[in-house]
């Protein structure tokens, strides 16, 4: 046979033959390359092993399954964020080297990860422009704008399209939240260059124009900026009102107040809301000149509409311009005390001049009843006197505030705040906080006569209602104490010594079915009010008073709640000598089986969490035992979690065994959590992956929600706090039936929502704390500065009623260096929040009862 010239037979066999080599070879390869496909089940369980790992082994777990193509897709993908969420610095080449990856779906997390890094992800610029020639809708936008947070000038063209296109505004960050930020996209070209769009076709370009300009609120912008006001769209006209209100000279003002007092009431709502989160409190204070002034109940309304984003926003810098509003429009002294009150909540002491004179002015005197547009969510307002409540309270805010200027607060406000309390049947707590805290003389009279009132206690037997005189008693106790009154002293002390009958039980218990509840809670409250007055004086009163206490704590007849509040006394103005004591004691009732000698421990553990020692950690997280009472369970672990875990190796090991046992598993949950850093909480909280744990998950978020029912000035100077918001923020990262964790930041962002009232000595109310923040902020060192941000940006907002940190943001992303950098991040963040955890926490109540709080 002629090898030239085969069997045709032959021939026509050979190209079958290769076709199916080819084939499967082609299948072969496929094989070999194409990513593992895990079942949910089995990708989840990987995942939840990985998450209970410390982080320096979670690592190399999450690179291998980043790096390794045969992955599982979403297994491949959950690796990168988590690299990214890690801060890991190999997340940007193993990003960038997976963006070669086919899935479109591996190369939008690739440059969503990128993107979390910024400028610092700018060796990925070449890659991400390969990606962008090859993607699709799945990716496009995600990649376009990995490409802006790098830094690529060339990519500015793209990005405009997909701004036009409505793309960029539902890119999110990593983290969650929408990542878009016109001033990012602005960097990649001059203001100069950018602003000669003004008149562009898109609106959306118009848009951004205005932003970046009114951002800008350089006096050369002005005509645009004025050209922008009068947009026919909305979007554009609002952004553009915020940066006139900035340059704030007459020719800048007078089209944005124009363009106010001609505006329908839903479109003047919109230009408010640009104000308030272009400009800030200065925007909408000048806003307030557009108030109308010929139709009463509508400048009611738009007042009303006004002063409540003002509370809302609590922005430091509208001190000089609303003062000046007040003294130049003479407004309804409803209005001037909303204005102080306003004052009041970022730490104006100018506040309390108009404060006073509300608190001289009876509802009657300036509300009138066919008036009804004068009323507030409880009704017409000559009904009660909610605003002078307020306002008292917010006095004694300030002088908590200003110690150092409580001669000051004194003369302005202390005769109004006197003949208040006076005409009153019962005084406000508030009222007596200030008094106290600015060291009214001129108040002792009274406030003794309300401290130690000449009525005699109820006889056993007694039916309520309780005597005002011991309702007023209770608070009043606690702020003679806060006036270091030496008269005063031994009556404060014998208040621990009005039950007479050594042997009358007046615990919880004690007080069912006995005849003696309202004798019981007289002298609880008694006893409660004399302790925090000790602990207000300070260690000054500890020679006299700590023994006492000491022993107090440990009468079993005594109700538990006077007894704790002792123990927290002892915690607040005991010496070394004194904690040691308490420790020892908790160490001795902590081992009884007795409940009684239980309730005793718990008692201490309250102590040393108001006065953490590391010594302490051993016996406490020894004594978290299954034998010991539930209740007193959660004392030990919260004294765990004030106290903290840093350097605690041995104590940490232990808790996490304890996660074993179902008795104690979610009180060593809760004292890692708190105690923790932001790596054992994680672990503690991935520990609740198993099926079976969910039950266990829920009360955990009871108890979780619970152990920040109070928190004090202390816990932000030790840092606590910063170490709380960075745990919650940190569980986020935990997945657990592939859901994030949201649910602990959820809880404490409304703790914080909660701190309206000052409950107890040491604690803070919300404007205090702001104030603190925006001081650390700015006078801070660098990791200070950084915490309070993080906080501020943490605790959120606000809402209508609830002070929110987005004015103090504001106010700091102003401030030069390190602290503006920072508060403009943050701020970006608050206004694109990432979603909420509400549906994990619907089950939890977290609304506070706060009647008599006032």
């Amino acid at each position: 046979m002629n090898e030239l010239h085969p069997n045709p037979s032959s021939h026509r066999a050979r190209p079958r033959f290769s076709a199916l080599a080819l084939t499967l070879l082609v299948g072969l390869v496929a094989c070999e390359s194409a990513p593992e496909k895990l079942s949910v089940e089995k990708r989840m369980d990987l995942q939840r092993q990985t998450f209970v790992l410390p982080k320096a082994e979670q690592l190399p777990q999450w690179k291998k399954w980043a790096t390794d193509k045969k992955t599982d897709e979403d297994l491949r993908s959950e690796a990168l964020i988590q690299l990214g969420l890690l801060d890991d610095p190999d997340a940007i080449s193993i990003a960038t080297a997976a963006l070669e990856s086919p899935s479109h779906k591996i190369r939008g997390v690739c440059a969503q990860v990128l993107a979390h890094f910024g400028p610092k992800a700018a060796s990925a610029i070449p890659a991400l422009q390969k990606a962008l020639k090859e993607a699709n809708e799945s990716d496009r936008r995600q990649i376009v704008w990995s490409l802006v947070e790098a830094g690529d000038q060339s990519a500015f063209n793209a990005a405009i399209e997909a701004y036009k296109a409505g793309d960029l505004t539902h890119v999110e960050r990593l983290a969650g939240g929408v990542a878009f930020d016109p001033m990012r996209l602005a960097t990649l070209v001059s203001v100069d260059e950018l602003a000669t769009k003004f008149e562009d076709s898109s609106p959306a370009v118009r848009q951004l124009v205005a932003t970046v300009l009114s951002e800008k609120a350089d006096a050369r912008y002005t005509d645009k900026l004025i050209k922008l006001v009068q947009d026919s769209e909305l979007s554009v006209a609002r952004e553009a009102a915020s940066g006139l209100g900035k340059i704030g000279d007459e020719k800048a003002t007078t089209p944005l107040l124009e363009a106010l007092r001609k505006a329908d009431p839903d479109s003047r709502q919109k230009f408010l809301e640009a104000l308030r989160d272009g400009i800030g409190g200065v925007g909408l204070v000048l806003a307030l000149d557009t108030v109308v002034t010929d139709k009463e109940e509508r400048n009611w309304f738009q007042l009303k509409q006004l002063f409540e984003i003002l509370h809302i926003l609590g922005d430091p810098r509208i001190g000089d311009k609303l003062v000046a509003w007040v003294e130049r429009s003479t407004p309804h002294p409803h209005w001037k005390a909303e204005a102080g009150i306003a004052l009041a909540e970022i730490g104006d002491v100018r506040g309390a001049k108009y404060i006073a004179e509300r608190l001289n002015v009876a509802p009657e005197e300036i509300y009138q009843k066919e008036k009804i547009w004068q009323s507030d969510k409880g009704g017409h307002l000559l009904r009660g006197d909610e605003q002078r409540t307020v306002a008292g309270r917010m006095l004694a805010d300030l002088a908590a505030m200003h110690p150092d200027k409580a001669k000051e607060l004194r003369e302005l406000a202390e005769g109004p705040v006197l003949k208040w309390s006076t005409d009153r049947k019962q005084p406000s707590a508030n009222a007596l906080r200030f008094l106290a805290g600015v060291k009214s003389d001129k108040a002792l009279p009274d406030l003794r006569k309300w401290a130690f009132p000449d009525t005699k206690l109820p006889l056993e037997g007694a039916q309520p209602p309780l005597p005002m005189e011991f309702e007023t008693a209770h608070g009043a106790l606690r702020y003679v104490g806060m006036t270091k009154d030496e008269s005063s002293k031994a009556k404060l002390l014998e208040q621990f010594e009005r039950k007479k009958d050594k042997k009358m039980d007046i615990t919880q218990e004690g007080l069912m079915g006995s005849g003696l509840a309202l004798l019981g809670m007289v002298l609880r409250g008694l006893a409660v009010g004399a302790a925090e007055g000790v602990a207000e004086w300070g260690p000054e009163l500890a020679k006299e008073s700590v023994d006492k206490l000491l022993e107090f704590a440990e009468d079993k007849t005594w109700h538990e709640d006077a007894r704790e509040r002792a123990c927290s006394t002892v915690g607040w103005i005991g010496d070394d000598a004194a904690i040691k004591k308490a420790m020892e004691k908790f160490g001795k009732y902590s081992t009884s089986k007795d409940a009684k000698d239980q309730v005793i421990a718990a008692c201490f553990a309250v102590t040393l969490s108001r006065r953490p020692q590391s010594a302490a950690l051993p016996p406490l997280v020894d004594a978290l035992d299954s034998k010991v009472e539930v209740g007193v369970r959660n004392y030990i672990a919260r004294a765990i979690g004030v106290t903290g875990l840093k350097g605690a190796t041995t104590e940490t090991e232990k808790l996490f065994k304890k996660l074993e046992d179902p008795e104690l598993r979610n009180y060593a949950a809760l004292a890692l959590i708190m105690g923790g850093d932001a790596d054992v909480a994680s672990r503690a909280v991935a520990a609740y992956g198993k099926p079976d744990s969910q039950t266990a998950l829920e009360d955990l978020k009871n108890i979780y929600f619970n152990a920040y029912g109070y928190w004090s000035d202390k816990d932000v100077e030790n840092g606590n706090l910063y170490r709380w918001v960075e745990n919650a923020e940190a569980l986020r990262r935990v997945k657990i039936n592939d859901a994030p964790q949201e649910w602990a930041r959820e809880l404490l962002k409304r703790q914080f929502d909660n701190l309206t009232f000052n409950n107890g000595p040491h604690s803070e109310t919300k404007p205090v704390l702001l104030n603190r923040l925006y001081k650390a902020a700015k006078t801070g060192d660098a990791a200070t500065k950084a915490n309070a941000v993080r906080t501020l940006k943490f605790i959120g907002t606000g809402a209508i009623g609830v002070t929110g940190a987005q004015g103090v943001l504001m106010a700091l992303k102003v401030e030069q260096g390190e602290t503006g950098a920072l508060a403009s991040r943050a701020f970006q963040e608050l206004m694109n929040p990432a979603t909420a955890g509400a549906e994990q926490v619907k089950n939890i109540q977290t609304t506070k009862d706060t009647r008599g709080r006032e």
